[in-house]
């Protein structure tokens, strides 16, 4: 028994180690879905469903609800949810100030009830979704600097 907890923190911390918000949170979790059979579901369409099907259907790239149906009665249901973003400093739109031409602050906004200390004076990084154009297209593309980038003084 042992064995298999070790197993599930070591497959925890692998999951948790490349999901540093919520965009790559659905991201990852959609590969791990899609590797056990699930098939994703688009709001916008009549969906066909089948007793025993297993399901998911994201919005926004930020949320995410995965489903099975039963294949035989059922007088009930089970539901598990999680709340998959955390405390973070979110840049503000057109973020960067450079100050007398010596360095760039990043103007930042907290989001969620954050303890403020645990952030300052210690490495961080930045993590998230940008949104870029390709030719007359905007695409949301996912950002993770995997390196020490910026300190909160």
């Amino acid at each position: 028994m042992e064995m298999a907890y070790t197993e599930l923190n070591a497959k925890l911390c692998a999951f948790l180690d490349k999901t540093p918000n919520s965009f790559f949170a659905v991201k990852n979790i959609k590969v791990e879905l899609a590797a056990a059979g699930f098939t994703e579901l688009q709001e916008n369409s009549r969906w066909q469903l089948q007793e025993g099907g297993k399901y998911y259907v994201s919005r926004n790239g930020s949320a995410l609800l995965a489903f099975v149906i039963p294949q035989k009665d059922y007088l009930g249901f089970q539901v598990y949810a999680c709340h998959c973003d955390s405390p973070a400093f979110k840049l503000k739109n057109n973020a960067e100030i450079v100050v007398d031409k010596k360095y760039v602050k990043l103007n930042v906004e907290k989001y969620g009830g954050m303890l403020m200390a645990p952030w300052f004076d210690r490495p961080l990084s930045v993590a998230g979704r940008a949104i870029v154009r390709e030719g007359a297209v905007l695409k949301p593309v996912l950002v993770n600097v995997d390196r020490d980038l910026c300190i909160i003084p």
